[in-house]
Order: C-alpha cells, then structure tokens, then sequence
C-alpha cells in the first residue's frame, strides 16, 4: 500500500497534533508538580474549564491556586500514560491514565503518602497554530493513603538531587549552564 504526497502529509500532521498534545500533557505534570503558575497558564485557552473534583474553574483559576504555597502539600509526583487522542481538524479529544502521589502534612505534623489512580478526559483546540486545554475532568478510579515511611538520611535519598515543589526545583536551572 503506497501513499500518495496529501495522504502523507495528513498522516505527518495527525502524528504532529499528536505528539503537541502529549507535549501539552507533560507541560501540565510538570506545571503542577513544580507549582510553575507561569507554565500552567500557557496551557488552557482563557474559556477553558478545568473539574478537577476540589475545584472547578477556568485553567487560569486553576493555576493560580494550584501553584499556591500550600503548606498541606510537601510535594506532588504525576506520571500520565496510555494516552490516546483523537484528532479532528482544530479540536482533539484525549484520555490518559494517571498516577498522582503526594505527600501531604497532617496538622499534627504527621505526613501520609497519599496515591491516586485516575484518568484525565480531555479537549483540546488548536487556534493559530497551537494546541491548549478547553476542557479537563479528572476521574478518580483508586486511592491508597498510609503514613509516610520516607528515609531522607540514607542512601538514594541522601545522595540523589532532591525534588522541589516550586522554582528552585534543580529542573529550572540543570539545563541553563
């Protein structure tokens, strides 16, 4: 089976819408673990709605409270995967499955481990060239919350660049020398 010139081109542009979406999908991780407001607001065209269960809002909304300093939250980790898009012209939709841990500080100074399985229902624009967020839901499928049993002062976890929540995360400045 050949393909003539306009059906590789329309093959490459699919592939093309494709990889941004899951360019933008990994922008929203890192956005979100590094608390990068900045970041996530390049994300979400401004008629965006974004439910996320806790909050429901725009994504601008979104990324301001979500980059808050949140002294409940020590640090976030998402890793998104089986992503699968379809794609219609200017607009996508897109589903992924996620794993979201986060470490979380009880008031009596207690701290749990908290993982979620879910996925992400996405849609997507395109509007002059570039592919943001119109409309995310997050589903949750599981949850398992325990105490937390990190070891900070020994090995990987004392040798290792720690990761931050915020600008000052290494991530910012490892790809600046």
């Amino acid at each position: 089976m050949s393909m003539d010139l306009a059906q590789l081109e329309q093959a490459f542009a699919e592939m093309q819408a494709k990889q941004d979406l899951h360019e933008l999908n990994v922008r929203y991780a890192n956005g979100v673990d590094r608390r990068d407001r900045a970041l996530l607001e390049t994300l979400w065209w401004p008629d965006s709605v974004i439910d996320f269960g806790l909050f429901v809002g725009s994504g601008e909304q979104f990324a301001e409270i979500i980059s808050a300093p949140n002294p409940a939250v020590e640090i976030t980790y998402h890793f998104a995967s089986n992503e699968l898009f379809e794609v219609d012209g200017d607009r996508a939709t897109g589903r992924s499955y996620v794993l979201g841990m986060s470490v979380v500080l009880a008031e009596d100074g207690s701290k749990s481990d908290q993982l979620v399985g879910g996925r992400y229902l996405d849609k997507y624009e395109r509007r002059g060239g570039v592919w943001k967020f119109t409309h995310r839901l997050f589903v949750v499928d599981w949850m398992n919350s325990q105490p937390d049993n990190a070891v900070w002062d020994a090995g990987i976890g004392a040798a290792a660049q720690r990761g931050r929540a915020g600008l000052d995360d290494v991530s910012y400045t490892f790809f600046k020398s």
